[in-house]
């Protein structure tokens, strides 16, 4: 029965190496390593450090925008080609074709996680590393998750994409924003501060703490705690899970 998924699964990850994905991602390694190395002349000290955050702030942010850009033309190129119509009108259920693709692009994302944490080691340990590169993959695995749900409900590259960029950047805010709406300006609250504070509280129960993954300082001096990981991956398999059903929930609802 999950042949399917699997035929599924290998496509997707034949069309990630035929459209030249892993070239683009050796490229900003590269571009991270020469901008973490000049930027590094100018430190007086801690130099590996600068180049850490440097070097882990841009891979994450090419990894995420790699991973949803792949993620989303994929299914609207195919949705366009009349491709997904030929896929679900196999003797298959709809999920199945869904789960080969989160598949697919669970296989791409733990790539580019694996690969833009290699160059990481050389400036800090391994095995934090290593912690960092699992966290990366958990967060990337959202980022597909999220970016599959917005190709399949709105069908157009830019709307797509646009939306999923909103929701990582709302997600690695949102408690910030929080922080923000809790300690207003005014010396008396009103009840629009008040209101804004709920509004917000209640969007950061719906969001993932992306903020709190991947971080920069567990390379350098505060590796995580056995607690906080296993937080992170319960956290990784709840929003998999919303997001999937959501995704299959509008996957069925809509004629091919």
């Amino acid at each position: 029965m999950l042949i399917f998924s699997r035929t599924i699964a290998r496509i997707t990850l034949l069309e990630a190496l035929r459209s030249r994905l892993a070239w683009v991602a050796v490229i900003a390694i590269g571009v991270a390593f020469g901008a973490a190395q000049f930027l590094s002349q100018v430190a007086i000290i801690e130099v590996a450090q600068i180049q850490v955050a440097i070097m882990s702030a841009l891979l994450r942010a090419t990894g995420v925008f790699l991973l949803a850009a792949f993620c989303i033309t994929s299914l609207v190129r195919e949705a366009n080609d009349k491709i997904t119509e030929l896929f679900l009108s196999q003797p298959a259920a709809r999920w199945e074709y869904y789960l080969g693709k989160i598949a697919g692009c669970t296989g791409v994302a733990i790539s580019l996680a694996a690969g833009f944490s290699i160059p990481l080691a050389i400036f800090a340990p391994v095995a934090q590393v290593a912690v960092w590169g699992a966290s990366f993959a958990g967060e990337l695995l959202i980022i597909a998750a999220i970016s599959i749900f917005c190709a399949v409900s709105l069908t157009q590259v830019t709307s797509a994409f646009a939306a999923t960029a909103g929701f990582y950047l709302l997600a690695r805010s949102i408690s910030a924003m929080q922080i923000i709406a809790a300690t207003p300006l005014a010396l008396e609250p009103s009840w629009t501060d008040a209101a804004l504070k709920w509004i917000i509280n209640a969007i950061a129960l719906a969001m993932p703490a992306l903020d709190r993954m991947t971080l920069t300082d567990w390379m350098l001096d505060h590796p995580p705690s056995a607690t906080e990981i296993s937080g992170l991956a319960l956290q990784v398999l709840i929003y998999l899970l919303l997001i999937g059903a959501a995704t299959l929930v509008d996957l069925y609802r809509r004629n091919f």
